[in-house]
Order: C-alpha cells, then structure tokens, then sequence
C-alpha cells in the first residue's frame, strides 16, 4: 500500500439546539483537513486511508486501524510520502 498525505474539505455543523436563521447569514468557514495513512482503498468514488497497520503474526492476519473513507469528490490533493528506510539498529 502507498503512504499518503490527503488534503480534503469537510463537513461540520449540526448545532444540538435550534436557532435563529438570520435573514443576511454571515458565510461559513469551510474546513480544509488534512491526514496521513496508508491507501487501502483507491476509488473513483471515495479512498479508504487507515493510519495503523500492524504486520501478520503466526496468529492472526495483517490488520489495520482507525480506517476513513473520504469521498473521492472532497479530496483537494493527494501526495505520496516516502518510506524512510530501517536503520540499522532497528
């Protein structure tokens, strides 16, 4: 899998408790967010990023966590970031 950084716009809102609807609102501020992981899903529609990813062990499967899916129409940009190598002592 590639390791992304993807810059998107968000939602936000749905305040809890009613209010008044001015006749001339002010306009929002839309959020720009950004997030860095590993692309497990690349669609046309939407790409899925999971952050964590913990290898095989002789118990169990490859596993990811902590998995988004950001549709595919919000997404700014999308940069592949390098893997650094494993030192030595590593």
């Amino acid at each position: 899998m590639r390791l992304v950084l993807v810059e998107w716009i968000d939602s936000f809102g749905c305040s809890p408790n009613w209010g008044v609807i001015e006749d001339d609102p002010k306009p929002p501020t839309i959020p720009v967010c950004q997030s860095v992981g590993w692309l497990a899903y690349d669609g046309d529609d939407c790409k899925v990023v999971v952050p964590h990813i913990a290898d095989a062990t002789d118990y169990s499967k490859r596993q990811g966590c902590g998995e988004m899916t950001i549709p595919s129409r919000t997404i700014i940009r999308l940069v592949d970031l390098a893997i650094p190598k494993a030192s030595a002592a590593a």
